[in-house]
């Protein structure tokens, strides 16, 4: 079996996309689809269901899936071994979410760092499912994603097909973010109902394992964004726009002049957790930044992780 066809199919799901995945792969696609066939053919099961929404993993497919990335994965280490042969150099991998506190920490990793070595630092803002699967394809060793509580079965069963170990780091009850100028900022606490009339601000990187991608949003009361810059921005200078978010940092909220205001009817509650790959081991820098979590998360307040 060729190797490239498995990273063919491990495309094609991670996009849920034939055609997609083809151009992600500078391809024609009937050659994907032809390689694909090809791949199923000697397998002897299909992959993937083909449906008018997309592609899916079967049963069978999914179990493939798994020993396709840790092959994958294998191949990736083999061929780092030349270019991480440097001890010396200090290397770091990571993909958060739209999250302060995370970004913070990271900020305070690199600062400790050497200045006089070499360093190899990567990091990616995304949400919980492209991080899971650049994590599992092996293009990042670590990734802290949040998921909602009533999410928490998909994602655990996600995590496991895709072979990674997870940890928790923090629990919250999401917070409502506005500018200091809109008008419910002076409330203490809101009620959900008081929002009805109101900008809200919402990622657009939400879609859940197994599920095909979420229509676009045509309610002109939403404005979609992929990170978490243009989200502050836009809630410095969209006064009637608020979103949903974890405890902020003072430094930040002063700095974009927002506000952060309770609202107990939400029903909004949320796990951040760490994850990485089982055949991963954590190296010094990691452990670090894992110190760093928990040193500023219990800062912030919210709720420790059990």
């Amino acid at each position: 079996m060729n190797t490239l066809h498995f990273a063919y199919a491990v495309e094609v799901e991670r996009c849920g996309s034939i055609t997609q995945a083809a151009e992600n792969l500078y391809m024609a696609q009937p050659n994907l689809s032809k390689a694909i066939k090809e791949l199923e053919d000697t397998l002897g099961f299909a992959i993937f269901s083909r449906t008018s929404r997309g592609v899916f993993p079967t049963p069978r497919g999914r179990e493939f899936l798994v020993y396709a990335r840790a092959v994958l994965a294998q191949v990736r280490k083999m061929e780092a071994l030349k270019e991480n042969h440097d001890d010396t150099v200090q290397r770091f991998s990571l993909i958060m979410p739209h999250s302060g506190y995370v970004s913070a920490c990271f900020s305070l990793l690199i600062d400790s760092l050497d200045k006089d070595r070499a360093m190899d630092i990567r990091i990616k803002e995304a949400g919980p499912l492209q991080a899971i699967n650049e994590v599992a394809d092996g293009q990042f060793q670590l990734a802290v994603i949040s998921w909602a509580a009533s999410q928490e079965e998909i994602f655990v069963d996600y995590l496991r097909e895709k072979g990674l170990m997870w940890q928790p780091v923090r629990e919250y009850d999401a917070l409502l973010l506005t500018s200091c100028n809109h008008p419910l900022a002076a409330h203490e606490t809101i009620a959900p109902e008081e929002l009805a009339s109101y900008s809200e601000i919402v990622y657009g990187d939400t879609s859940l394992p197994y599920q095909p991608p979420r229509r676009e949003e045509t309610d002109t009361t939403h404005l979609v964004v992929f990170d978490r810059l243009t989200q502050l921005e836009l809630l410095s200078h969209v006064q009637d726009a608020y979103t949903w978010a974890s405890p902020e940092a003072e430094s930040i909220l002063q700095r974009y002049d927002l506000v952060q205001r309770s609202c107990p009817e939400s029903g909004l509650h949320f796990h951040d957790v760490l994850i990485y790959s089982t055949a991963y081991t954590l190296s010094q820098l990691d452990c670090r930044f894992i110190d760093l979590l928990d040193r500023v998360k219990t800062r912030l307040g919210g709720q420790p992780s059990q």
